[in-house]
């Protein structure tokens, strides 16, 4: 599954590669957050990670999903 979620309270270039990171350690396939934009472009497999959970991911590391 691919999903684009706006994200809020991005800064700089390492805010993107903190979040990339996160979400690589609960098992996301494939993410490009844009920290310029404000876009974050998510792949993942369903059966091994749910929405909520990237998305709650997200919200852990201080960032606000939309």
């Amino acid at each position: 599954m691919k999903v684009e979620l706006k994200i809020e309270g991005m800064h700089c270039p390492s805010c993107s590669m903190l979040i990339s990171d996160a979400l690589e350690d609960v098992g996301v396939d494939n993410s490009n957050i844009n920290s310029e934009t404000g876009i974050g472009i998510i792949e993942f497999d369903e059966s091994k990670v749910s929405l909520d959970k990237i998305k709650k991911t997200i919200e852990d590391e201080g960032y606000k999903v939309k």
